[in-house]
Parts: C-alpha cells; sequence; structure tokens
C-alpha cells in the first residue's frame, strides 16, 4: 500500500504538462502573429497594385483612346506612319517603355464581328497579346507593368435607304472626332445633329503587375463607351 501512495515525480510530470501546453500556445500565437503579418502584407501589395491598375485605366481610357481617334486625320496628311508609331508619339514619357499591338486600332475602330482572324481570339486575360502595355514607376521598388486589352466592341445596326434600296449598315460607332468620325461620315453639320449618335461601346482588360513580382497583380474589366 505505501507504494501505491507513492507521489514522487508527480510534480515534474506535472511540470513538463504545464510546460508542453506553454509551448503550445506559444507555438499556436506566433503562428498567429506571422498569418496576420502575412495577410496584412500581401493585403497591402495587393492595394499597391490595385491602384496601379486603376492609374492605368485611367490612362488608358481618358488619354490613350481618345488619342487613338486622331490616328485617322494623321494618316491622311502622313501616308506612310503606322497606329503604332503615331500612339508613341502621343504618350510622352510612357512611350519608351510602351508596346503597341497592330491589332489595338482595329479593335477600337470595328465591331467584334468583323475583326480580321489575326485579331479575333481576343483572351480575357489581359497580359497574352495585349493591345497596350506600358510602365508606371512606383514611389519605391520596381514599377508596375499595366497590360490591356479590348476583348468586345459592340455591334451597332440600323437600316438605311440608298438608291431606293434599304441596306443594313454595321458600324462599332460614330463619335465625332474633330467633325470626321472613322467611317468617314460626320454626325454633325453646322452644328446640327445629322444622324443619330452611336457611341463606340467597349469590354476591356487591364492588369496592373510588379515589374520584378508579376505575384503582385491586379486585374479590373471596364465596360467604356466613347
Amino acid at each position: 500500500m505505501w507504494y501505491l501512495r507513492n507521489e514522487k515525480g508527480v510534480a515534474l510530470v506535472t511540470s513538463i504538462m504545464f510546460t508542453a501546453l506553454a509551448l503550445v500556445i506559444c507555438a499556436s500565437l506566433l503562428y498567429i502573429i506571422t498569418t496576420g503579418i502575412q495577410a496584412t502584407g500581401a493585403l497591402k501589395r495587393y492595394k499597391t497594385a490595385l491602384e496601379a491598375t486603376y492609374g492605368g485605366t485611367e490612362i488608358m481610357l481618358k488619354d490613350i483612346v481618345n488619342a487613338s481617334f486622331g490616328f485617322n486625320d494623321y494618316k491622311s496628311v502622313h501616308v506612310d506612319a503606322t497606329f503604332e508609331d503615331y500612339l508613341k508619339t502621343r504618350m510622352g514619357l510612357l512611350a519608351s517603355s510602351a508596346s503597341v499591338s497592330s491589332c489595338m486600332y482595329e479593335r477600337l475602330t470595328l465591331p467584334t464581328t468583323q475583326w480580321s482572324a489575326a485579331c479575333a481570339d481576343a483572351k480575357l486575360r489581359p497580359k497574352d497579346a495585349p493591345d497596350l502595355s506600358f510602365e508606371l514607376s512606383a514611389t519605391s521598388g520596381s514599377p508596375y507593368v499595366v497590360y490591356s486589352k479590348i476583348v468586345n466592341t459592340m455591334e451597332r445596326k440600323f437600316t438605311v435607304l440608298d438608291g431606293g434600296v434599304v441596306k443594313t449598315v454595321v458600324i462599332a460607332g460614330n463619335s465625332d472626332t474633330s467633325t470626321i468620325s472613322l467611317d468617314g461620315a460626320s454626325t454633325t453639320e453646322g452644328g446640327q445633329v445629322t444622324v443619330p449618335h452611336y457611341p463606340y461601346v467597349y469590354r476591356i482588360e487591364i492588369q496592373g503587375e510588379r515589374k520584378q513580382n508579376p505575384l503582385e497583380k491586379a486585374n479590373v474589366s471596364v465596360m467604356y463607351a466613347y
């Protein structure tokens, strides 16, 4: 009976149990803290990439698309000019890092159903054969690269009477660009509207990513009317 009541070593076992429990608690706290730091860092990097993507979107829609529609008039004067060279002359400091696809002008001016075979395969991922890419400087670290691609251009159908024959006309739009639209017909004459306005409507996919770390990226999808 004396041996059954022997409590020698109980304190050691108890201390080992409490030590193991404390280690488990400490490990759990370290894991939670580390995971939280990683999540915070990832969220910060994503938000920075998202802001860069928003900035690239503003440049693409408000500046580059608007400048692109001037190529028709520019081409009438500079016959040998290409759209790629023309657009780079309008991009200022961004031109040094810019890459312009030959499909961009076609996708801007023609409905999707009229795109050539080379330009018709518009995959949704903007980094796959983008229409336009350029770099945006970051406040710290490597710059961001912005990729943009027009994946769909709305089709406009209307009927006209031509020599007594009703014809169906298919266009992407007829927005007035310096009084001359891209289909060669002005929407205004003497300040008066001569035909209904059909704005160009696009779906544009845009991706911004850190140049040295493509995992830091963000994507936006835009519906834009010009």
